[in-house]
């Protein structure tokens, strides 16, 4: 099964700015340099660059080139309440499991997880309640290959997130933030939260483990009293 080319490179570029060798307002390697050292056509290089674009870490421009975002540049990052490994730790956030299965992956996730084709995974809808309202609406989604014994957890003690890095520790976490709406496949989890156009903020977390992504996570946060800053 082979990883398509123009994720190779996003992933490889996104590594690269993600641990700081790529700085805030560094050039991004062109087209024709992406081409040349990656050995594609320019076409493909062109597609890794807009993917990045798309997801909000580089800046693109006619003539100029393309440049890693600053913080100043990305208006969603925010500061938001570090989710906590252990429930010990809190008392006053409780979690419910909504749903854990086996299913396969959609076009999204095949893109999430660098894969080509569809491929096996489990899933699991977590619901974060504080002792007021819903706080945090949260998908994990894991390869079976790294966290069998994960649709086998009852979560009482310790978070989805505790389990994954006290399963398999991961060598790298990315995290891409973006404001959205929840979604009626959001909504119909939520019973008392009041069904409107209410903006959430969504944070996508991959899990790196051996240059292999084993997990991904969406969490979508419902409270409002975020902090706008550094995140």
């Amino acid at each position: 099964m082979n990883i398509p080319r123009y994720l190779v490179i996003r992933q490889a570029l996104e590594t690269k700015i993600n641990n700081g060798i790529l700085k805030p307002g560094s050039r991004v390697p062109s087209e024709s340099e992406i081409s040349i050292e990656f050995a594609v056509s320019r076409m493909t290089a062109r597609r890794a660059l807009v993917d990045l674009d798309n997801a909000g870490l580089i800046a693109r421009s006619p003539g100029k080139g393309s440049f890693v975002k600053s913080k100043l540049d990305k208006p969603t990052l925010i500061s938001v309440p570090s989710p906590s490994l252990n429930f010990s730790d809190s008392s006053t956030v409780t979690l419910k499991v909504l749903d854990l299965k086996e299913t396969t992956s959609d076009q999204r996730l095949q893109q999430d997880f660098l894969k080509a084709n569809e491929f096996s995974m489990i899933k699991g809808v977590f619901l974060y309640n504080n002792d007021v309202s819903p706080e945090r609406l949260q998908y994990v989604y894991v390869l079976p290959e790294y966290y069998s014994a994960f649709i086998k957890q009852k979560f009482s003690k310790i978070s989805p997130e505790g389990y994954l890095e006290w399963s398999l520790p991961s060598d790298t976490v990315s995290k891409n933030i973006q404001a959205v709406s929840l979604s009626a496949s959001e909504i119909h989890y939520l019973e008392d939260f009041e069904k409107n156009d209410h903006a959430s903020l969504l944070i996508k977390e991959r899990r790196i483990t051996n240059k292999k992504v084993t997990s991904v996570i969406y969490n979508y946060y419902l409270r409002e009293d975020f902090i706008i800053g550094d995140w």
